[in-house]
């Protein structure tokens, strides 16, 4: 490909990135305060932007080509190569170049507290390494707090 398909394809990937996002967190979210969902936003626009869980808990592909957070009581976790990160406010980083498209309805329900969200998630890297993109990737993050928030991960 020559520097101008290249060029191309770059602005259309940062004009993706610029889109208005009024959705960082689910529009619908008050209708299950218990609820948790899953989340994705353009892994073009992620790498971009890094330039400059009694049925068994809801999961989702981990080699999608998109990056996936998870949403719980008013917080967003996420998972990057530079480890696993939370967000208690809805202009987190990201969001306003990579919009979140939410799934329309909750994955699952969990009694957990969010602070309980909050030390697995800082402890995530020390029980289950750091960022692999085959191996442990924000997919993989994902599912395993959908496992936690449903009680089959401690």
């Amino acid at each position: 490909m020559n520097k101008i398909g290249c060029l191309a394809i770059m602005l259309v990937i940062m004009t993706v990135c610029l889109v208005e996002n009024d959705a960082a967190f689910p529009s619908n979210r008050n209708s299950s305060p218990d609820g948790f969902w899953f989340g994705t936003q353009n892994l073009g626009c992620m790498i971009l932007l890094g330039k400059k869980g009694k049925r068994a808990a809801p999961s989702r592909g981990t080699l999608d080509v998109s990056h996936r957070v998870i949403y719980y009581r008013g917080h967003v976790f996420e998972q990057r190569p530079v480890g696993p990160l939370w967000h208690n406010t809805p202009e987190w980083d990201s969001t306003a170049k990579c919009p979140v498209t939410w799934e329309r309805n909750a994955a699952g329900r969990s009694k957990r507290s969010v602070q309980s969200v909050i030390n697995f998630t800082n402890g995530y890297t020390r029980r289950f390494g750091g960022y692999n993109v085959v191996f442990n990737n924000c997919h993989h993050f994902a599912n395993r707090v959908s496992q936690f928030l449903s009680g089959e991960l401690n």
